[in-house]
């Protein structure tokens, strides 16, 4: 076999492309990030005819401007790195709106075959689509499939195959006018020569429209500079910005093209996406529906998730109790039980949420109603700076901010992935819940016990509010992308499609955070174990407390008290704060053991009566809601840390950390100031 032929998948959102990609590489395919940026980067083979080619599923995206990461990826590979042939995906059902892209990509002078996919929904629909006269108006190969159905992908094939054995760069230009075309031709000379595949003029139709911009080693001033001339003159000719110019030459173009191929019968069958879409767009009935579905989504994730968590559990329990009764009570035995099971046990229990999370949410974008729930609660999150996308991570930040974290991959551009993920933190995960438990039972009498819970879930939502505007306007300024949601039809997910999608974000996540947790989790236990003290009192649970109190963690816990002596709390508090970033129930676990309880459970009486006899926390619920709203807003857990790293780097997860401390120690010492004015 000669080298391998690199094919790159290019389409709109919802136009089939995963699920042609699964036909063409099946399970040869591997997922990283595109260098740089959180965007994944799908690649497959597959063998054909003694040929063997490279597969590259580039993001979904409208076209090839630069609001959204997905644009800018694709943009600068097919610019910088044009692959061989490039499949582009168009919906049958949408011509006017997918044929964009596609105009766009003619002038690259890279060879492409067009699938146009979903031809079964465009018959339902009683549109006649034809395919010669397509083929011979963009002077492309375009082969009719239906891509969840496996149809037409052999075809496909063979027209591949039949470009690869004889190249043929599509010869259709786009008609800009007069004027537009006068620009181009007085920039070609100014351009260096660079080593690619694409031709000057479209490069120049690139930058002029702000498309692309050129490498540093070849971006001349004098280029620059007279780019930017000839884009404030077309400006000031067409009076409108240079992106609506050029955006409306390839709207044009596709509308044409749609016009002279496609007929609409006179029959055609009932719509029952327009009607449905009645009742899930509605502003008000939209958003019961929207809390129904999150409702059974939750139920799923963690009615049925829980329960398979804590056969996990139990299982890793198991294991710690064998290790321990087979390994002599030493260094290994407390390294291999205490640090890496627990660590590596901390990471699998998670794992079925994440795998009926990803299934849901698999299950509701494949089936078209996750545009759906962005565009009804969008007028809600854009007083927050957001858009209605970032209402999906945050409602699953109060299961577990883990998969919340991970949730934020559905959004469009850097600004909103990033500023949604510092704000998701701030939900009341349910690992929070003992630790409110604990201290709400302790200082509270019945009848307020409820209001305080809710409070704290609502000063946590607040807060998020407050913070989303000031991230989003301290980073990012006014800078916003336009929301573009198309609603795509209804269609019932594959199997193959929804269960992948599933597997490999979970296979993710057991790759990359666990062995990050691995590591924090050792360093977390010899903090706690080291330096041994000589502990000659006969109680197991004051030979414990003497230790952790002597060990590195206490030092450090001693050590930082004076950071939380205005909050009210001591080193004891500090002790539990630190060890809460492992996992927040840690927490109570850990004011178990310095209070010699020697008690995990948050309803444990002897642990209450500890507390209320304390010197500092003593029968005061001020300290007590102080302590909780400080849990509510600290840096999350190590495993939110370790996912946070993975995707969005060490900058902003350094960032993340300290930022959220110091939230929580404003808002919790504002608390405590009002609160005593009261009490």
């Amino acid at each position: 076999m000669n080298k391998k032929i690199t094919i790159a998948i290019a389409g709109n959102p919802n136009c089939g492309k995963t699920c042609l990609f699964n036909n063409l590489t099946g399970a040869h395919q591997k997922v990283a990030n595109w260098p740089g940026v959180t965007v994944e980067q799908k690649t497959g083979s597959f063998v054909y005819q003694d040929k063997e080619f490279e597969v590259v599923d580039l993001p979904g995206t409208y076209s090839l401007s630069a609001y959204s990461i997905e644009e800018i990826v694709v943009e600068k590979y097919v610019c910088e790195t044009p692959p061989d042939l490039i499949i582009n995906i168009v919906d049958s059902t949408n011509l006017e709106r997918h044929l964009v892209l596609t105009a766009e990509m003619l002038e690259m002078g890279v060879p492409m075959v067009i699938a146009l996919n979903m031809m079964d929904e465009a018959k339902d629909l009683g549109l006649n689509i034809d395919i010669d006269m397509m083929s011979k108006m963009l002077d492309v190969p375009v082969v009719p499939t239906v891509a969840r159905r496996n149809k037409g992908t052999r075809e496909l094939l063979n027209k591949i195959v039949q470009l690869i054995n004889s190249p043929k760069t599509p010869s259709v230009t786009i008609d800009y006018g007069q004027e537009i075309e006068k620009s181009i031709s007085s920039l070609i000379p100014l351009l260096p020569d660079i080593d690619t595949k694409l031709s000057k003029h479209i490069r120049i139709v690139m930058l002029l429209s702000g498309r692309h911009t050129l490498p540093e080693d070849v971006d001349t001033p004098e280029l620059r500079r007279n780019v930017e001339k000839a884009r404030t003159k077309l400006e000031r000719t067409f009076a409108e910005k240079i992106e609506n110019i050029f955006d409306g030459r390839w709207f044009g173009f596709a509308n044409g093209i749609a016009r002279m191929c496609v007929k609409k019968s006179r029959q055609t069958k009932f719509n029952v996406t327009e009607k449905i879409d009645d009742f899930l767009t509605h502003p008000v009935l939209g958003l019961l529906i929207f809390a129904a579905c999150m409702w059974l989504t939750f139920q799923l994730v963690f009615t049925l998730g829980n329960p398979l968590a804590g056969m996990m559990e139990t299982g890793v329990e198991l294991l710690k109790v064998s290790v321990s009764s087979i390994l002599p009570d030493n260094f290994i035995r407390s390294l291999l039980v205490d640090g890496i099971i627990s660590g590596v046990g901390g990471v699998i229990v998670f794992l079925p949420n994440i795998l009926l999370l990803f299934l849901a949410i698999g299950f509701l974008e494949d089936t078209g109603y996750m545009a759906r729930a962005a565009f009804v609660t969008d007028r809600i999150m854009l007083r927050m700076g957001l858009h209605g996308k970032s209402f999906i991570p945050m409602i699953v930040g109060f299961g577990c901010t883990v998969p919340a974290i991970m949730a934020t991959r559905s959004l469009d551009t850097k600004r909103d992935r990033i500023v949604t993920a510092l704000i998701t933190p701030f939900m009341s995960c349910s690992a929070k819940l003992p630790v409110y438990s604990l201290f709400i039972t302790t200082f509270f009498v019945p009848k307020l016990r409820t209001p305080v819970l809710f409070s704290i879930y609502f000063f946590g939502i607040m807060v998020a509010i407050i913070m989303a505007n000031i991230l989003g306007f301290l980073f990012f300024g006014k800078e916003k992308s336009p929301l573009l949601m198309e609603l795509p039809p209804y269609r019932l997910p594959t199997f193959r499609s929804v269960i992948t999608h599933m597997w490999m974000r979970a296979w993710m996540y057991i790759k990359k955070a666990g062995t990050l947790i691995l590591v924090a989790a050792i360093a977390i236990w010899f903090l706690s174990n080291y330096p041994k003290t000589d502990i000659t009192s006969v109680s197991e649970n004051e030979n414990v407390k003497i230790q952790i109190e002597n060990s590195y963690a206490g030092q450090i816990g001693k050590f930082i008290e004076p950071v939380f002596k205005p909050l009210g709390f001591d080193w004891k508090g500090s002790i539990a704060l630190l060890t809460g970033f492992a996992a927040k129930e840690v927490v109570v676990s850990t004011l178990g053991v310095i209070y010699g309880t020697g008690d995990s459970d948050e309803a444990s009486e002897s642990l209450q009566t500890a507390l209320q006899n304390d010197s500092v926390f003593g029968k005061n619920p001020l300290v007590a809601y102080t302590f909780m709203v400080f849990v509510l807003l600290y840096v999350p857990c190590l495993a939110v840390v370790a996912v946070f790293l993975k995707e969005f780097g060490f900058r902003w997860t350094t960032f993340m950390v300290f930022y959220t401390s110091i939230v929580a120690w404003i808002f919790a010492y504002g608390v405590k100031i009002v609160g005593s004015i009261f009490i």
